[in-house]
């Protein structure tokens, strides 16, 4: 776990306490047949939390404000853990949504222009692993942009060679749609299950601007391309398709001694297409720290 201290050096700090603003949607677009073409977005989900950290090891306690400040009932879960070094970074991820969906597109309704329209047809649970390697982990280290663990003295980046496994269960229920879009419903209603496990090989570059001694920029950019093996009880029953996975995020940090202020916006998105169907679903992450070392 060492480093070139031209580059990078530690913060001399083995406790954190932080407060984060974590916000998350899930998104789908889904075609049908070729001819019916669908966009779903999930409604935003806010969380709050505190959490005290010791080394690797990180405990809090967070709030539902969609469930506490508009009353609304929770239709998400998410847990993920996660571990970083400077040669490797691991991190596993359980997501889950049922109801919470609105319908953004449907096929030629409004032109084809967006609108919202509450589906409550739609649920998804996503089981997620991502492992990759860092090629130039002397030189750079992803922990000072994402972990506040480590300070990036100077610019540097990594290539990045990685595995992706996730296994998805996307349901769309499509006799559930409003009433004044089943006029432009082209294909028979009816309740499509996508229900596959994906593997993936990725590869990508991940980069650390230093702009000045307190603020550090990251870009990370990794997709990934394998196969996918649908479940029989998937619409497409035991298929094996190709597969593509994207994973991109970004990061701003201030450092100012042992306290840092840190934005951070994550994309993880999964490509599913066959010649009957082709959808991307995909979660999209913000969250906001404020926190301090000692």
């Amino acid at each position: 776990n060492s480093y070139d201290t031209d580059y990078v050096t530690g913060t001399g700090r083995r406790w954190k306490a932080r407060v984060v603003s974590d916000n998350w949607v899930d998104s789908y677009y889904l075609n049908i047949e070729k001819k019916m073409p669908v966009r779903m977005m999930s409604d935003l989900y806010c969380n709050a939390g505190a959490y005290i950290q010791y080394m690797a090891v990180s405990v809090g306690y967070s709030l539902d404000m969609s469930n506490i400040i508009g009353n609304k009932p929770s239709n998400h879960k998410k847990l993920e853990f996660g571990f970083n070094c400077a040669r490797f970074n691991a991190e596993f991820h359980y997501w889950e949504n049922t109801g919470g969906t609105f319908i953004r597109t449907f096929g030629k309704f409004n032109n084809g222009r967006l609108i919202k329209k509450t589906f409550p047809g739609a649920a998804q649970k996503t089981i997620g692993i991502n492992a990759y390697y860092f090629f130039n982990n002397r030189k750079f280290a992803m922990g000072a942009a994402y972990n506040f663990s480590k300070f990036q003295k100077r610019s540097a980046g990594s290539a990045i060679i990685g595995f992706n496994y996730n296994n998805l269960d996307i349901t769309m229920d499509l006799n559930q749609i409003p009433d004044e879009l089943k006029p432009y419903l082209t294909i028979d209603p009816h309740i499509y299950r996508f229900h596959y496990n994906s593997y993936c090989l990725m590869g990508g570059y991940s980069f650390n601007w230093v702009l000045n001694p307190h603020i550090l920029l990251n870009i990370s950019a990794f997709p990934g391309i394998g196969y996918t093996h649908a479940y029989e009880d998937s619409a497409e029953q035991g298929m094996k398709l190709f597969a593509m996975t994207l994973k991109g995020q970004g990061s701003l940090t201030y450092n100012l001694g042992d306290f840092f202020v840190c934005a951070v916006a994550k994309l993880d998105g999964n490509w599913y297409n066959s010649g009957n169907f082709s959808l991307f679903s995909s979660v999209e992450n913000a969250q906001v720290s404020v926190g301090v070392r000692f």
